[in-house]
């Protein structure tokens, strides 16, 4: 890489991070999403990783881009050691607090950009929930390669990203307009499932899996922040039988899970 695309990328680094930083710092200082909801959503994310899996107890795991960290808290009976990196000041210092709170000892949180991540170690499983469609597109198969090259043998990567054929969405953009825009950063997009699939085999990943996973209840985390439990459940049991059915594929969201022989 010559010097003018080093500067076009780290500007592109720059200018995202910034955006990610803004948008995720409001969304966590004011908490501003249905807590049940997101809860009930990543038991579900969980259910999915060790059903998927086929483990029942992981070793070392890293969680990029963590959040509040209450996916790792959710895992940390099932891992011996997990590492949760995130970009946002504000959800590290949630998460440490929570942790805390929640006197657990097997996680330790880090606000880092996945950029200046120091890959000094093999985990056998490395986790991104919602996180591979805000990484830019040409940055993909370098991030899925370098994540490859860091799984351990016989451990797996797994995923989960909004769909870019989700009729929701599609859907909620011709009823929403500009509104749409005010629920996500400027950068992230939806991601298709077959060509996420083929990145993860080219940087050599095998055995790669698609499961879809949401319908309603993620959009409906930040749309209905306060109260409304019964929604959130009804979700939950909408979503479940869409995916058991011939329409899955036009789900909100998707779970990937690959394997390193």
């Amino acid at each position: 890489m010559n010097k003018e695309d080093k500067t076009v990328t780290n500007d592109r680094r720059n200018r995202t991070e910034a955006n990610e930083v803004a948008f995720y710092s409001t969304i966590y200082q004011n908490e501003a999403y249905n807590k049940f909801g997101n809860k009930l959503r990543l038991k579900r994310e969980l259910h999915s990783l060790l059903s998927l899996s086929k483990i029942k107890k992981l070793n070392k795991v890293l969680s990029i881009g963590c959040g509040d960290g209450e996916f790792e808290r959710l895992l940390s009976p099932y891992a011996n050691q997990i590492v949760g990196v995130d970009i946002s000041p504000e959800a590290i210092t949630l998460a440490k607090k929570k942790q805390e709170e929640a006197n657990i000892h097997n996680i330790e949180y880090k606000c880092e950009s996945f950029y200046d991540l120091h890959w000094d170690k093999k985990f056998d499983v490395i986790v991104c929930l919602a996180f591979l469609h805000h990484v830019n597109e040409q940055d993909m198969p370098k991030f899925l390669k370098v994540a490859y090259d860091h799984v351990a043998p016989g451990g797996f990567f797994y995923s989960q990203d909004p769909n870019v054929k989700g009729i929701l969405r599609f859907i909620g953009r011709k009823v929403l307009g500009s509104t749409y825009d005010k629920y996500h950063t400027p950068d992230e997009r939806e991601l298709n499932p077959e060509e996420l699939k083929a990145q993860l085999h080219e940087a050599g990943f095998s055995h790669v899996k698609i499961s879809y996973i949401d319908l309603t209840l993620i959009p409906l985390i930040y749309m209905f922040t306060k109260g409304v439990k019964w929604l959130m459940l009804l979700s939950l049991f909408t979503d479940f039988i869409w995916q058991h059915s011939p329409l899955a594929r036009w789900s909100s969201g998707f779970a990937a899970i690959s394997w390193k022989k």
